[in-house]
Protein backbone atom coordinates (compact mmCIF):
# COMPACT_ATOMS: atom_id res chain seq x y z
CA UNK A 1 0.00 0.00 0.00
CA UNK A 2 1.33 3.42 -1.00
CA UNK A 3 1.56 5.85 1.86
CA UNK A 4 -0.42 9.04 1.48
CA UNK A 5 1.64 12.11 0.65
CA UNK A 6 1.90 14.53 3.56
CA UNK A 7 -0.14 17.73 3.21
CA UNK A 8 1.78 20.66 1.73
CA UNK A 9 3.44 23.08 4.10
CA UNK A 10 1.06 26.00 4.71
CA UNK A 11 2.00 29.23 3.02
CA UNK A 12 0.98 30.98 6.25
CA UNK A 13 0.74 29.28 9.63
CA UNK A 14 -0.45 31.17 12.72
CA UNK A 15 -0.52 29.67 16.17
CA UNK A 16 -1.82 31.17 19.42
CA UNK A 17 -2.06 34.72 18.08
CA UNK A 18 -3.09 37.31 20.68
CA UNK A 19 -3.42 41.08 20.66
CA UNK A 20 -5.06 43.46 23.14
CA UNK A 21 -5.65 47.18 23.07
CA UNK A 22 -5.95 48.18 26.69
CA UNK A 23 -8.75 46.11 28.18
CA UNK A 24 -10.05 45.06 24.74
CA UNK A 25 -8.87 41.65 23.58
CA UNK A 26 -8.99 42.11 19.81
CA UNK A 27 -7.42 38.75 18.88
CA UNK A 28 -7.76 35.69 21.11
CA UNK A 29 -5.56 32.60 20.61
CA UNK A 30 -6.08 32.33 16.84
CA UNK A 31 -4.69 29.35 14.90
CA UNK A 32 -4.91 29.66 11.11
CA UNK A 33 -3.41 27.86 8.10
CA UNK A 34 -3.48 29.25 4.55
CA UNK A 35 -2.55 26.80 1.81
CA UNK A 36 -0.23 27.70 -1.07
CA UNK A 37 -1.96 28.56 -4.35
CA UNK A 38 -5.35 29.17 -2.69
CA UNK A 39 -7.86 31.95 -2.09
CA UNK A 40 -8.82 31.96 1.61
CA UNK A 41 -11.77 34.08 2.80
CA UNK A 42 -11.64 35.69 6.25
CA UNK A 43 -15.11 36.76 7.36
CA UNK A 44 -16.66 38.39 10.41
CA UNK A 45 -18.57 41.43 11.54
CA UNK A 46 -16.90 44.81 11.95
CA UNK A 47 -14.76 44.60 15.07
CA UNK A 48 -14.45 40.80 14.90
CA UNK A 49 -10.65 41.06 14.71
CA UNK A 50 -10.04 40.25 11.02
CA UNK A 51 -8.10 43.36 10.08
CA UNK A 52 -6.25 43.39 13.42
CA UNK A 53 -5.07 39.80 12.83
CA UNK A 54 -3.88 40.63 9.32
CA UNK A 55 -2.23 43.84 10.52
CA UNK A 56 -0.24 41.67 12.95
CA UNK A 57 0.82 39.38 10.10
CA UNK A 58 1.86 42.43 8.07
CA UNK A 59 3.77 44.02 10.94
CA UNK A 60 1.54 47.04 11.52
CA UNK A 61 0.67 45.74 15.02
CA UNK A 62 2.92 43.69 17.25
CA UNK A 63 1.44 40.46 18.57
CA UNK A 64 1.23 39.96 22.33
CA UNK A 65 1.71 36.21 21.93
CA UNK A 66 1.80 33.54 19.24
CA UNK A 67 3.92 32.49 16.28
CA UNK A 68 3.99 33.29 12.55
CA UNK A 69 5.52 31.01 9.92
CA UNK A 70 5.68 31.51 6.15
CA UNK A 71 6.47 28.46 4.00
CA UNK A 72 7.57 26.63 7.14
CA UNK A 73 9.98 29.32 8.31
CA UNK A 74 9.30 31.11 11.59
CA UNK A 75 9.18 34.89 11.32
CA UNK A 76 9.46 37.74 13.77
CA UNK A 77 7.46 40.39 11.92
CA UNK A 78 8.19 43.71 13.62
CA UNK A 79 7.31 46.01 10.71
CA UNK A 80 5.82 45.97 7.21
CA UNK A 81 9.41 45.93 5.89
CA UNK A 82 9.89 42.53 7.58
CA UNK A 83 6.65 41.26 6.03
CA UNK A 84 7.60 42.50 2.56
CA UNK A 85 11.03 40.88 2.83
CA UNK A 86 9.26 37.58 3.68
CA UNK A 87 7.11 37.77 0.54
CA UNK A 88 3.93 39.24 2.07
CA UNK A 89 1.86 42.13 0.75
CA UNK A 90 -1.30 43.81 1.98
CA UNK A 91 -3.78 45.94 0.06
CA UNK A 92 -5.75 47.93 2.62
CA UNK A 93 -9.34 49.05 2.26
CA UNK A 94 -8.04 52.64 2.49
CA UNK A 95 -5.12 52.71 0.10
CA UNK A 96 -1.61 53.60 1.28
CA UNK A 97 -0.07 55.22 -1.80
CA UNK A 98 1.68 58.56 -2.31
CA UNK A 99 -0.86 60.66 -4.26
CA UNK A 100 1.70 62.85 -6.06
CA UNK A 101 3.67 59.94 -7.57
CA UNK A 102 3.08 58.28 -10.93
CA UNK A 103 2.48 54.54 -11.25
CA UNK A 104 6.04 54.02 -12.52
CA UNK A 105 7.47 56.03 -9.60
CA UNK A 106 5.36 53.98 -7.18
CA UNK A 107 6.72 50.73 -8.60
CA UNK A 108 10.27 52.09 -8.49
CA UNK A 109 9.76 53.10 -4.85
CA UNK A 110 8.52 49.59 -4.10
CA UNK A 111 11.78 48.16 -5.43
CA UNK A 112 13.49 49.44 -2.30
CA UNK A 113 16.71 50.43 -4.05
CA UNK A 114 19.07 52.67 -2.07
CA UNK A 115 20.55 54.16 -5.23
CA UNK A 116 20.04 57.94 -5.54
CA UNK A 117 18.80 57.66 -9.14
CA UNK A 118 16.33 55.39 -10.85
CA UNK A 119 15.79 54.21 -14.39
CA UNK A 120 12.56 55.86 -15.54
CA UNK A 121 12.42 53.87 -18.77
CA UNK A 122 12.94 50.54 -17.02
CA UNK A 123 10.23 51.35 -14.43
CA UNK A 124 7.76 52.30 -17.17
CA UNK A 125 8.57 49.12 -19.07
CA UNK A 126 8.02 47.04 -15.94
CA UNK A 127 4.62 48.65 -15.35
CA UNK A 128 3.56 47.93 -18.95
CA UNK A 129 4.77 44.33 -18.66
CA UNK A 130 2.93 43.65 -15.40
CA UNK A 131 -0.20 45.52 -16.50
CA UNK A 132 -0.39 43.43 -19.65
CA UNK A 133 0.32 40.15 -17.85
CA UNK A 134 -2.26 40.82 -15.12
CA UNK A 135 -4.70 42.59 -17.49
CA UNK A 136 -4.89 45.60 -15.19
CA UNK A 137 -5.06 48.40 -17.79
CA UNK A 138 -2.74 50.75 -15.86
CA UNK A 139 -0.40 53.19 -17.62
CA UNK A 140 3.03 54.02 -16.15
CA UNK A 141 2.57 57.80 -16.32
CA UNK A 142 -0.82 58.00 -14.60
CA UNK A 143 -0.61 59.94 -11.33
CA UNK A 144 -2.00 58.18 -8.25
CA UNK A 145 -4.13 61.17 -7.18
CA UNK A 146 -5.86 61.14 -10.57
CA UNK A 147 -6.84 57.46 -10.44
CA UNK A 148 -10.17 56.15 -9.24
CA UNK A 149 -10.21 54.04 -6.09
CA UNK A 150 -10.39 50.91 -8.26
CA UNK A 151 -7.38 52.16 -10.21
CA UNK A 152 -5.39 52.70 -7.02
CA UNK A 153 -6.27 49.19 -5.93
CA UNK A 154 -4.89 47.83 -9.19
CA UNK A 155 -1.66 49.76 -8.60
CA UNK A 156 -1.26 48.18 -5.15
CA UNK A 157 -1.78 44.69 -6.62
CA UNK A 158 0.66 45.47 -9.43
CA UNK A 159 3.22 46.64 -6.86
CA UNK A 160 2.76 43.47 -4.80
CA UNK A 161 3.35 41.26 -7.84
CA UNK A 162 6.37 43.38 -8.77
CA UNK A 163 7.80 42.56 -5.33
CA UNK A 164 7.04 38.89 -6.07
CA UNK A 165 4.76 38.58 -3.03
CA UNK A 166 3.77 34.97 -2.33
CA UNK A 167 0.97 35.91 0.08
CA UNK A 168 -1.37 38.78 -0.73
CA UNK A 169 -3.83 40.09 1.90
CA UNK A 170 -6.78 41.98 0.40
CA UNK A 171 -9.01 44.00 2.76
CA UNK A 172 -12.49 44.50 1.24
CA UNK A 173 -11.16 44.66 -2.35
CA UNK A 174 -14.54 44.47 -4.10
CA UNK A 175 -16.10 47.24 -2.00
CA UNK A 176 -14.83 49.79 -4.53
CA UNK A 177 -15.69 47.80 -7.67
CA UNK A 178 -18.73 48.17 -9.89
CA UNK A 179 -20.67 44.98 -10.72
CA UNK A 180 -19.01 44.73 -14.13
CA UNK A 181 -15.53 44.90 -12.53
CA UNK A 182 -16.05 42.09 -10.02
CA UNK A 183 -15.80 39.08 -12.35
CA UNK A 184 -12.59 40.32 -14.04
CA UNK A 185 -11.15 40.91 -10.57
CA UNK A 186 -12.01 37.34 -9.57
CA UNK A 187 -10.33 36.09 -12.73
CA UNK A 188 -7.22 38.01 -11.65
CA UNK A 189 -7.30 36.32 -8.23
CA UNK A 190 -7.66 32.89 -9.83
CA UNK A 191 -4.72 33.57 -12.16
CA UNK A 192 -2.59 34.65 -9.21
CA UNK A 193 -3.56 31.53 -7.23
CA UNK A 194 -2.85 29.30 -10.24
CA UNK A 195 0.58 30.94 -10.36
CA UNK A 196 1.22 29.65 -6.84
CA UNK A 197 0.37 32.77 -4.85
CA UNK A 198 -1.88 32.61 -1.79
CA UNK A 199 -4.57 35.22 -1.22
CA UNK A 200 -6.42 36.10 1.98
CA UNK A 201 -9.66 37.86 1.14
CA UNK A 202 -11.25 39.93 3.92
CA UNK A 203 -14.81 40.63 2.86
CA UNK A 204 -18.46 40.80 3.88
CA UNK A 205 -19.96 39.71 0.56
CA UNK A 206 -21.04 36.10 0.88
CA UNK A 207 -21.90 35.64 -2.79
CA UNK A 208 -18.38 36.62 -3.80
CA UNK A 209 -16.82 34.32 -1.22
CA UNK A 210 -18.54 31.31 -2.72
CA UNK A 211 -17.66 32.42 -6.24
CA UNK A 212 -13.89 32.63 -5.81
CA UNK A 213 -12.61 31.20 -2.50
CA UNK A 214 -11.27 27.71 -1.77
CA UNK A 215 -11.49 27.97 2.03
CA UNK A 216 -13.56 30.06 4.44
CA UNK A 217 -12.66 31.10 7.99
CA UNK A 218 -14.85 33.15 10.32
CA UNK A 219 -13.78 35.33 13.24
CA UNK A 220 -16.12 36.47 15.99
CA UNK A 221 -15.18 38.65 18.97
CA UNK A 222 -11.49 38.09 18.31
CA UNK A 223 -11.68 34.30 18.04
CA UNK A 224 -11.51 31.99 15.02
CA UNK A 225 -14.81 30.11 15.29
CA UNK A 226 -15.12 28.30 11.96
CA UNK A 227 -13.01 27.04 9.06
CA UNK A 228 -14.17 24.85 6.16
CA UNK A 229 -13.53 24.17 2.52
CA UNK A 230 -15.98 26.23 0.48
CA UNK A 231 -17.28 23.07 -1.19
CA UNK A 232 -18.16 21.58 2.21
CA UNK A 233 -20.32 24.41 3.56
CA UNK A 234 -23.19 26.72 2.60
CA UNK A 235 -23.84 30.48 2.79
CA UNK A 236 -26.46 29.89 5.49
CA UNK A 237 -24.05 27.91 7.66
CA UNK A 238 -21.29 30.49 7.26
CA UNK A 239 -23.64 33.39 7.99
CA UNK A 240 -24.77 31.62 11.14
CA UNK A 241 -21.19 31.76 12.40
CA UNK A 242 -20.66 35.38 11.30
CA UNK A 243 -23.72 37.01 12.85
CA UNK A 244 -23.65 37.51 16.60
CA UNK A 245 -26.82 39.51 17.06
CA UNK A 246 -30.47 38.89 16.36
CA UNK A 247 -31.54 39.52 12.77
CA UNK A 248 -32.21 43.17 12.07
CA UNK A 249 -35.88 44.04 11.86
CA UNK A 250 -37.19 45.41 8.60
CA UNK A 251 -37.38 49.20 8.71
CA UNK A 252 -40.79 50.64 9.45
CA UNK A 253 -42.56 51.83 6.32
CA UNK A 254 -44.04 55.30 6.52
CA UNK A 255 -47.80 55.52 6.06
CA UNK A 256 -47.31 57.75 3.04
CA UNK A 257 -44.09 58.08 1.11
CA UNK A 258 -45.38 60.16 -1.78
CA UNK A 259 -42.48 62.49 -2.63
CA UNK A 260 -42.97 66.23 -2.31
CA UNK A 261 -41.64 69.16 -4.28
CA UNK A 262 -38.29 69.13 -6.06
CA UNK A 263 -35.60 69.62 -3.39
CA UNK A 264 -32.49 69.32 -5.59
CA UNK A 265 -32.14 70.02 -9.28
CA UNK A 266 -28.92 69.32 -11.18
CA UNK A 267 -29.11 70.93 -14.61
CA UNK A 268 -26.60 70.25 -17.37
CA UNK A 269 -23.47 69.96 -15.22
CA UNK A 270 -20.20 69.80 -17.14
CA UNK A 271 -16.81 69.02 -15.58
CA UNK A 272 -13.54 67.69 -16.99
CA UNK A 273 -12.65 64.25 -15.68
CA UNK A 274 -9.46 63.16 -13.98
CA UNK A 275 -7.43 60.31 -15.47
CA UNK A 276 -9.54 57.16 -15.63
CA UNK A 277 -12.88 59.02 -15.32
CA UNK A 278 -15.26 60.57 -17.83
CA UNK A 279 -16.05 63.74 -15.89
CA UNK A 280 -19.55 65.17 -16.38
CA UNK A 281 -21.05 65.76 -19.82
CA UNK A 282 -24.40 67.45 -19.36
CA UNK A 283 -25.54 65.63 -16.22
CA UNK A 284 -29.13 66.44 -15.22
CA UNK A 285 -31.30 64.91 -12.50
CA UNK A 286 -33.80 65.84 -9.79
CA UNK A 287 -34.44 64.68 -6.23
CA UNK A 288 -37.75 65.37 -4.51
CA UNK A 289 -38.23 65.76 -0.79
CA UNK A 290 -39.13 62.47 0.83
CA UNK A 291 -37.58 60.20 -1.80
CA UNK A 292 -34.34 58.31 -2.32
CA UNK A 293 -32.90 58.57 -5.82
CA UNK A 294 -30.26 55.93 -6.42
CA UNK A 295 -27.39 56.61 -8.80
CA UNK A 296 -26.06 53.44 -10.43
CA UNK A 297 -23.08 53.26 -12.74
CA UNK A 298 -19.65 51.76 -13.28
CA UNK A 299 -17.14 53.72 -11.19
CA UNK A 300 -15.44 56.48 -13.16
CA UNK A 301 -18.51 57.66 -15.07
CA UNK A 302 -18.78 60.98 -13.25
CA UNK A 303 -20.00 59.96 -9.81
CA UNK A 304 -16.99 61.43 -8.01
CA UNK A 305 -17.20 64.68 -9.97
CA UNK A 306 -20.90 64.98 -9.19
CA UNK A 307 -20.34 64.50 -5.45
CA UNK A 308 -17.42 66.96 -5.39
CA UNK A 309 -19.52 69.64 -7.08
CA UNK A 310 -22.53 69.06 -4.82
CA UNK A 311 -20.22 69.18 -1.78
CA UNK A 312 -18.86 72.54 -2.93
CA UNK A 313 -15.25 71.39 -3.20
CA UNK A 314 -15.21 71.62 -7.01
CA UNK A 315 -16.87 73.91 -9.51
CA UNK A 316 -18.57 72.84 -12.75
CA UNK A 317 -17.45 74.31 -16.05
CA UNK A 318 -21.11 74.65 -17.03
CA UNK A 319 -24.56 73.94 -15.62
CA UNK A 320 -26.42 74.82 -12.46
CA UNK A 321 -27.52 73.43 -9.08
CA UNK A 322 -30.76 74.52 -7.45
CA UNK A 323 -32.15 73.82 -3.98
CA UNK A 324 -35.93 74.28 -3.73
CA UNK A 325 -35.74 76.26 -6.94
CA UNK A 326 -33.03 78.67 -5.74
CA UNK A 327 -29.54 78.59 -7.32
CA UNK A 328 -26.60 77.33 -5.27
CA UNK A 329 -23.30 79.11 -5.80
CA UNK A 330 -20.09 78.52 -3.86
CA UNK A 331 -20.80 77.75 -0.20
CA UNK A 332 -24.19 79.52 -0.14
CA UNK A 333 -27.08 77.38 1.18
CA UNK A 334 -24.71 74.47 1.84
CA UNK A 335 -26.29 73.98 5.29
CA UNK A 336 -29.35 72.66 3.44
CA UNK A 337 -27.31 70.07 1.53
CA UNK A 338 -24.98 67.68 3.38
CA UNK A 339 -22.69 64.98 2.03
CA UNK A 340 -21.51 61.56 3.17
CA UNK A 341 -18.25 61.19 1.17
CA UNK A 342 -17.14 57.88 -0.31
CA UNK A 343 -13.77 57.84 1.49
CA UNK A 344 -14.64 58.41 5.14
CA UNK A 345 -11.01 58.30 6.34
CA UNK A 346 -9.64 60.95 4.01
CA UNK A 347 -12.71 63.08 3.32
CA UNK A 348 -15.09 62.61 6.24
CA UNK A 349 -13.16 62.13 9.47
CA UNK A 350 -10.10 63.12 11.46
CA UNK A 351 -9.12 59.87 13.12
CA UNK A 352 -6.87 61.51 15.71
CA UNK A 353 -9.76 63.62 17.07
CA UNK A 354 -12.46 62.42 19.44
CA UNK A 355 -15.95 61.21 18.58
CA UNK A 356 -17.40 64.48 19.92
CA UNK A 357 -15.07 66.63 17.81
CA UNK A 358 -15.73 64.62 14.64
CA UNK A 359 -19.48 65.00 15.12
CA UNK A 360 -19.19 68.80 14.72
CA UNK A 361 -16.33 69.20 12.23
CA UNK A 362 -18.45 71.20 9.79
CA UNK A 363 -20.00 73.47 12.42
CA UNK A 364 -17.35 73.68 15.13
CA UNK A 365 -18.07 77.38 15.57
CA UNK A 366 -21.40 76.50 17.21
CA UNK A 367 -19.44 75.05 20.12
CA UNK A 368 -16.88 77.78 20.71
CA UNK A 369 -16.86 80.93 22.80
CA UNK A 370 -14.02 83.42 22.63
CA UNK A 371 -12.08 81.01 20.44
CA UNK A 372 -12.31 78.19 23.00
CA UNK A 373 -14.29 74.98 22.75
CA UNK A 374 -17.30 74.66 25.06
CA UNK A 375 -16.41 71.13 26.11
CA UNK A 376 -19.54 70.47 28.17
CA UNK A 377 -21.88 71.49 25.33
CA UNK A 378 -19.79 69.46 22.88
CA UNK A 379 -20.02 66.35 25.08
CA UNK A 380 -23.79 66.74 25.58
CA UNK A 381 -24.34 67.04 21.83
CA UNK A 382 -22.16 63.97 21.26
CA UNK A 383 -24.08 61.91 23.82
CA UNK A 384 -27.37 62.70 22.07
CA UNK A 385 -25.95 61.72 18.68
CA UNK A 386 -24.34 58.57 20.07
CA UNK A 387 -27.69 57.46 21.46
CA UNK A 388 -29.76 58.41 18.41
CA UNK A 389 -27.45 56.70 15.92
CA UNK A 390 -26.51 53.74 18.15
CA UNK A 391 -22.78 54.51 17.90
CA UNK A 392 -20.78 51.95 19.87
CA UNK A 393 -18.00 53.85 21.65
CA UNK A 394 -16.59 54.14 25.19
CA UNK A 395 -17.76 57.77 25.21
CA UNK A 396 -17.63 61.18 23.51
CA UNK A 397 -13.93 61.65 24.32
CA UNK A 398 -12.84 58.34 22.74
CA UNK A 399 -10.52 58.76 19.73
CA UNK A 400 -12.24 57.86 16.48
CA UNK A 401 -9.32 55.68 15.42
CA UNK A 402 -10.24 53.18 18.17
CA UNK A 403 -13.66 52.44 16.65
CA UNK A 404 -14.79 49.94 14.00
CA UNK A 405 -15.49 51.06 10.45
CA UNK A 406 -19.22 50.71 10.93
CA UNK A 407 -19.25 53.02 13.93
CA UNK A 408 -16.97 55.51 12.20
CA UNK A 409 -19.47 55.64 9.34
CA UNK A 410 -22.30 56.23 11.80
CA UNK A 411 -20.39 59.30 13.03
CA UNK A 412 -20.19 60.64 9.46
CA UNK A 413 -23.91 59.98 8.96
CA UNK A 414 -24.86 61.51 12.32
CA UNK A 415 -23.01 64.69 11.44
CA UNK A 416 -24.62 64.85 7.98
CA UNK A 417 -28.16 64.30 9.28
CA UNK A 418 -27.85 66.20 12.55
CA UNK A 419 -28.96 69.48 10.97
CA UNK A 420 -32.04 67.87 9.32
CA UNK A 421 -30.89 68.90 5.83
CA UNK A 422 -33.24 69.34 2.90
CA UNK A 423 -30.97 67.14 0.79
CA UNK A 424 -28.53 64.37 1.74
CA UNK A 425 -25.96 63.15 -0.79
CA UNK A 426 -24.62 59.75 0.32
CA UNK A 427 -21.74 58.27 -1.66
CA UNK A 428 -20.78 54.63 -0.99
CA UNK A 429 -22.31 54.94 2.49
CA UNK A 430 -21.93 51.23 3.34
CA UNK A 431 -18.56 50.56 1.74
CA UNK A 432 -16.57 48.06 3.81
CA UNK A 433 -19.32 47.53 6.41
CA UNK A 434 -20.64 44.19 7.60
CA UNK A 435 -24.32 43.39 6.90
CA UNK A 436 -25.48 44.54 10.34
CA UNK A 437 -23.64 47.87 10.23
CA UNK A 438 -24.67 48.44 6.60
CA UNK A 439 -28.29 47.74 7.47
CA UNK A 440 -28.19 50.24 10.35
CA UNK A 441 -26.79 52.95 8.04
CA UNK A 442 -29.43 52.28 5.38
CA UNK A 443 -32.18 52.36 8.02
CA UNK A 444 -31.06 55.85 9.08
CA UNK A 445 -31.07 57.00 5.47
CA UNK A 446 -34.59 55.64 4.98
CA UNK A 447 -35.65 57.32 8.22
CA UNK A 448 -34.32 60.65 6.92
CA UNK A 449 -36.32 60.10 3.73
CA UNK A 450 -39.44 59.40 5.74
CA UNK A 451 -38.96 62.69 7.60
CA UNK A 452 -38.87 64.62 4.32
CA UNK A 453 -35.20 64.73 3.36
CA UNK A 454 -34.45 64.21 -0.31
CA UNK A 455 -31.65 61.65 -0.69
CA UNK A 456 -29.26 61.14 -3.59
CA UNK A 457 -27.73 57.70 -2.95
CA UNK A 458 -24.64 56.80 -4.98
CA UNK A 459 -23.45 53.21 -4.67
CA UNK A 460 -21.31 50.63 -6.46
CA UNK A 461 -23.34 47.64 -5.21
CA UNK A 462 -26.22 47.49 -7.68
CA UNK A 463 -28.32 45.19 -5.50
CA UNK A 464 -28.04 47.63 -2.60
CA UNK A 465 -28.93 50.62 -4.78
CA UNK A 466 -32.00 48.79 -6.07
CA UNK A 467 -33.00 47.85 -2.52
CA UNK A 468 -32.75 51.32 -0.97
CA UNK A 469 -33.88 53.57 -3.84
CA UNK A 470 -37.40 54.67 -4.73
CA UNK A 471 -36.12 55.69 -8.15
CA UNK A 472 -32.86 54.91 -9.96
CA UNK A 473 -30.92 56.89 -12.55
CA UNK A 474 -27.86 55.52 -14.36
CA UNK A 475 -24.72 57.54 -15.04
CA UNK A 476 -22.72 56.57 -18.11
CA UNK A 477 -20.15 58.77 -19.78
CA UNK A 478 -20.89 61.60 -17.38
CA UNK A 479 -24.60 61.92 -18.07
CA UNK A 480 -27.85 60.22 -17.09
CA UNK A 481 -28.67 57.60 -19.73
CA UNK A 482 -31.64 55.90 -18.11
CA UNK A 483 -34.17 56.15 -15.30
CA UNK A 484 -36.42 53.62 -13.60
CA UNK A 485 -39.26 54.15 -11.15
CA UNK A 486 -39.45 50.39 -10.55
CA UNK A 487 -35.79 49.61 -9.88
CA UNK A 488 -36.05 45.96 -8.82
CA UNK A 489 -38.25 45.08 -11.77
CA UNK A 490 -35.84 46.81 -14.15
CA UNK A 491 -32.61 45.27 -12.84
CA UNK A 492 -31.51 43.81 -16.19
CA UNK A 493 -32.24 47.05 -18.01
CA UNK A 494 -30.36 49.10 -15.41
CA UNK A 495 -27.35 46.76 -15.62
CA UNK A 496 -27.37 47.17 -19.42
CA UNK A 497 -27.48 50.98 -19.15
CA UNK A 498 -24.46 50.85 -16.83
CA UNK A 499 -22.29 49.44 -19.64
CA UNK A 500 -23.75 51.62 -22.40
CA UNK A 501 -26.70 49.47 -23.46
CA UNK A 502 -29.70 50.92 -25.27
CA UNK A 503 -32.79 52.39 -23.62
CA UNK A 504 -34.58 49.06 -24.14
CA UNK A 505 -31.82 47.28 -22.22
CA UNK A 506 -30.13 45.66 -25.19
CA UNK A 507 -26.36 45.84 -25.49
Amino acid sequence: MTAEAPPPTPRLRLRGMRRSFGAVRAVRDVDLDVAPGSVHALLGENGAGKSTLMNIVYGIHRRDAGSIAVDGRDLDVASPADAIAAGLAMVHQHHMLVPSLTVAETVALATGSRRPTWNRRAAASRVRELSERLRLDIGPNARIQDLSLAGRQRVEILTAVHRDARLLILDEPTAILAPSEVDPFFELLRRMAADGRSIILITHRMREVFAVCDTISVMRKGELVFTAATADTTPAEVLGHVVTSAPRKAPAVAASRAPGAVALEVDGLEAPGAAGTTGLAGCSLTVRSGEIVGVAGVEGNGQGDLVAILAGVAAPSAGAIRLAGEPVRGRARRDQLTVVPEDRHHEGLVLELSVAENLVLDHLGDFTRGGLLRRRALAEHARRQIEEFAIVTPGPAAPLRSMSGGNQQKVVLARALGSRPAVLVASQATRGLDPGAAGAVLDKIREARDHGTGVLYIGSDLDEVLDVADRVVVLYGGRVVGESVEPKADRARIAAWMVGGREDGAA
